[in-house]
């Protein structure tokens, strides 16, 4: 299967494009965000990759656009927000292999380092680091995975409905 790497993206950061995108009536030129919105070339590239592999945004002939399902994370409530957050990053390879994976073990839990192992077979060190916390920052959002740095475990968060 297919995992490439997921940059790391703070949720804040990645909701603030989307709400300062529709503030300017879901367009405009990508090097506009960066500078009104304080951000570095580096994180603003991680954070509208994230958001159109999400598909929040789509980017078109250097203009940002964003998409339906952008516009009702930021007009919906929290409970709302984060149960499209589930429903787009469950589409995505990283999920669908970790859920499968924490579904299938004994007590719906797995090591960090586990998941880090397998990441590594597909990526650098440095990659496999960076699309862990992000699998992390993003599955908490969602209320989908958790995370227990104690035990430094991975785990299903709910009983998924779906």
């Amino acid at each position: 299967m297919d995992v490439s790497p997921l940059p790391y993206v703070e949720i804040g950061k990645l909701l603030g494009m989307l709400v300062y995108l529709e503030d300017l009536d879901g367009k405009t030129d990508v090097y506009a965000i960066s500078d009104d919105m304080g951000l570095e070339m580096d994180e603003l590239v991680n954070i509208i990759k994230v958001a159109e592999l999400l598909g929040f945004v789509e980017v078109k002939e250097g203009d940002l656009y964003i998409t339906e399902i952008g516009k009702d994370i930021v007009y919906g409530d929290e409970n709302r927000k984060k149960t499209i957050f589930k429903r787009a990053i469950k589409k995505l390879s990283h999920f669908r292999r970790l859920v499968g994976a924490l579904k299938h073990s004994q007590d719906q839990s797995i090591p960090k380092s586990k998941v880090l192992d397998f990441l590594l077979e597909e990526m650098s060190e440095d990659e496999a680091n960076e699309s862990l916390k992000s699998i992390i920052e993003l599955g908490r959002y969602a209320e989908l995975i958790g995370y227990n740095p104690e035990s430094k475990e991975l785990y299903l968060d709910k009983v998924d409905e779906e």
